[in-house]
């Protein structure tokens, strides 16, 4: 189990920001891009809640949960699953008042029901990978596979590195395209950051592989 402590130490080994009290990334801007980092790659690889009771809004809408990424169930009442509303050009879907939900539809970050229900609605769905609730939770355990531990860290590297650049083409030295209105791009960093940011989606694109689409329903044939 990594914890907030120790990948932070690992970062700060790979940048060679090792001095005490004269770092050039501070802590607050590590925790920053580790929040950023876990929220890209939820993306991708999400964490899982299950059963999540939604709160009813007074308006009739259920608030969705602030790390949601996307929906695999909703039940109400539990293990009574409902169906997913596809919107439709020019079909209208009014509203069953007193009768059970059968479906549900999701705008705006906010869930909705096709009808009114007394009874807990219930989420599954795959969330963002929890991050430190402050800089100084150094015991904070990720819910990122030590495999993909990587992944995160190349993220906040590359971040790390595109902060010192744009710290440096505020120098006179250097100027990028847009700055100097040439083609003239000779900020030294520049290759670094876009290298470690490829290597990211690289691997991130490696572990997610291919796959196929079935177009059937599978079963015996009659």
């Amino acid at each position: 189990m990594t914890t907030w402590l120790t990948l932070r130490t690992a970062i700060r080994d790979e940048l060679k920001d090792t001095t005490v009290d004269k770092y050039r990334w501070s802590d607050d801007l590590l925790f920053l891009y580790v929040k950023d980092a876990l929220n890209d790659y939820s993306l991708w690889f999400p964490d899982r809640e299950d059963r999540l009771t939604l709160v009813k809004h007074d308006s009739g809408y259920y608030t969705l949960p602030d790390d949601y990424v996307e929906t695999i169930y909703v039940e109400c009442p539990q293990d009574r699953y409902l169906e997913q509303r596809r919107p439709k050009p020019g079909v209208r879907y009014p509203s069953r008042e007193g009768s059970k939900p059968f479906f549900y539809h999701i705008q705006g970050g906010k869930l909705y029901l096709g009808a009114s229900s007394s009874e807990d609605v219930l989420l599954t769905y795959n969330k963002v990978h929890g991050a430190p609730a402050s800089i100084d939770d150094d015991t904070h355990i990720f819910t990122v596979p030590v495999s993909d531990e990587e992944l995160i860290r190349l993220f906040i590297l590359a971040k790390c590195y595109g902060y010192l650049r744009s710290r440096q083409s505020a120098l006179d030295r250097f100027k990028d395209r847009s700055q100097s209105g040439s083609s003239r791009q000779d900020n030294p960093l520049n290759p670094e950051v876009e290298d470690l940011m490829k290597e990211y989606y690289r691997k991130l694109y490696d572990r997610v592989g291919g796959g196929t689409i079935q177009l059937y329903r599978s079963g015996r044939m009659r």
